[in-house]
């Protein structure tokens, strides 16, 4: 192309430029979106009446945000408390100035676990009375002087005397100690006494589970007596004398008394003529009336060591 043609061109777009009109539309659009913006500031306030105490024409102060509550702690729940424990009901110490007194009768199964240490008189419960299951060291003519020397209890085959016996044999629940009749001829009733208090303390450190009973004497028939000519020591006088020193050992040695005198003795306090075939031993009846005396006069193994522990207490305290 030519420079006139070219700057013929160039020249003519230049002039079609500046001819054209100044473009106003933008105006009217910024005045447009500036209409909506404000819109859309005031619309959420209309409608809507000032809170009170505020001036016309004044906007409304925004909500009040409340203040923080905190959730409380919770509420520990308390431990539950123990129940206590029941305060046993302590067991009463039997009282050993007293004799057994008379309980519940017990069955004969009492006895599978007792030891009857005795006289003739001894031999004849066993014999006649119907016990069943006890032990028996016993022997016509039998004293309390002879505990440690006369062989009467059989163990395994061997004879020991009655003490070697307690310490070799078995454990007993119950002891019944019954001795005294032979020694009514003699006339030392201190002696009797010291004898007697020496051998029970004896059988308690041989059997400490035991409990002891120490029987007094049933008294005598005088008529049959003299009828069957027993000795003139045997009567019941010298009863008498023995059966006021059994109640002080018993006390004293902390073992049960049992008043065997009072169970067998008729009102006047002799043995009854029809209980006895010499004045002295008994009848079958009456063997068996011994017994029932002895199921119904025990004392429970618990009360009787409660007893020790308050006579132990009692001379340590002293």
């Amino acid at each position: 192309m030519s420079p006139s043609v070219y700057d013929s061109v160039r020249n003519d777009r230049h002039s079609r430029h500046r001819k054209q009109p100044p473009r106003r539309w933008k105006l009217p659009l910024l005045l447009a979106a500036g209409a909506v913006c404000l819109c859309l500031i005031v619309a959420p306030t209309l409608g809507k009446s000032p809170a009170p105490g505020t001036p016309a024409g004044q906007a409304a102060p925004p909500p009040a945000t409340p203040d923080f509550v905190p959730t409380p702690e919770p509420t520990p729940t308390p431990a539950p408390t123990p129940t206590p424990e029941p305060t046993p009901t302590p067991v009463p110490a039997f009282d050993f100035s007293q004799s057994a007194p008379e309980r519940e009768t017990v069955e004969m199964d009492y006895f599978a676990d007792a030891l009857f240490i005795g006289d003739s008189r001894t031999d004849g419960l066993r014999l006649y009375s119907g016990v069943k299951g006890a032990d028996f060291y016993c022997y016509k003519g039998l004293t309390i002087f002879e505990m440690n020397s006369r062989k009467v209890a059989e163990i395994d085959g061997t004879k020991y005397s009655v003490l070697d016996a307690l310490g070799r044999g078995r454990q007993y629940a119950k002891i019944y100690i019954s001795l005294g009749i032979n020694e009514l001829g003699y006339f030392d009733d201190q002696v009797f006494a010291d004898t007697f208090a020496a051998f029970l303390t004896q059988v308690k450190a041989l059997q400490p589970d035991a409990v002891i009973y120490l029987e007094n004497l049933a008294p005598v028939n005088p008529g049959k007596c003299k009828a069957n000519r027993q000795p003139y020591y045997v009567n019941n006088d010298r009863v008498a004398d023995y059966n006021a020193i059994f109640p002080r050992l018993a006390e004293e040695q902390q073992v049960v008394l049992l008043d065997v005198a009072a169970a067998l003795s008729d009102a006047d306090g002799v043995l009854p003529a029809e209980a006895t075939v010499d004045g002295v031993h008994f009848t079958k009846d009456w063997y068996k009336t011994w017994l029932a005396y002895l199921m119904d006069h025990t004392v429970d193994a618990e009360e009787y060591a409660a007893g020790q522990t308050g006579a132990a207490e009692g001379e340590s305290g002293s």
